[in-house]
């Protein structure tokens, strides 16, 4: 109207533009303050409110997932003690195994050689109970077994001893031979 462009050019130097009158200053100013009141302060409490329902959503979102590692923790300790269970009622079993070997009364259950073979035979059993062997890891030329079984027993967050890692079977193209490791039952607290 007063032949300014921008609001840029409005300033305290704009009653003296030619035109721009008292009148015409307070019209503008109450344009002004409607547009604000009408647009801004409601775009502005629903940006309140937006932030409000992001804020419980991140809150809840936390306290599910504190949730469900707490589950997780109970499921992974019952499952401790079912395998620590397990493993004392199988001790025990290998236990009355080999004492029914040796207290065979029979003369050839006696004999030297046949006791040292049972013995032998049961401790076998038990040694090849702690072998674990994982399927589908990709091999590579050179590879250090060692190092990727530490990986991979950390990525699941474990960390037993182990010894005799090693591939099982031929190398073959396009075939994964499986990983074979042995943990070291020296101490284990899963047997105390």
């Amino acid at each position: 109207e007063a032949g300014l462009e921008n609001s840029e050019i409005i300033s305290s130097a704009t009653p003296e533009v030619r035109g721009v009158t008292k009148e015409k200053l307070c019209k503008w100013l109450s344009k002004i303050s409607r547009i604000h009141n009408e647009e801004a302060i409601p775009l502005l409490h629903e940006a309140v409110v937006k932030a409000k329902e992001l804020q419980k959503e991140k809150i809840e979102d936390q306290r599910t997932i504190i949730e469900l590692q707490g589950e997780g923790i109970v499921k992974k300790n019952d499952e401790m003690r079912a395998v620590k269970e397990s493993m004392k009622s199988t001790i025990k079993e290998e236990i009355k195994s080999y004492s029914s070997v040796v207290t065979k009364s029979c003369t050839d259950a006696l004999a030297p050689k046949k006791i040292h073979a049972a013995i032998k035979t049961v401790a076998e059993k038990e040694d090849r109970r702690w072998n674990v062997i994982i399927y589908g890891e990709p091999e590579v030329p050179e590879e250090n077994i060692s190092s990727k079984l530490e990986e991979l027993l950390r990525e699941v967050g474990e960390k037993p001893i182990v010894s005799d890692c090693c591939r099982v079977g031929y190398r073959k193209p396009d075939c994964i031979r499986p990983i074979k490791f042995h943990f070291i039952v020296f101490g284990c607290p899963l047997l105390s």
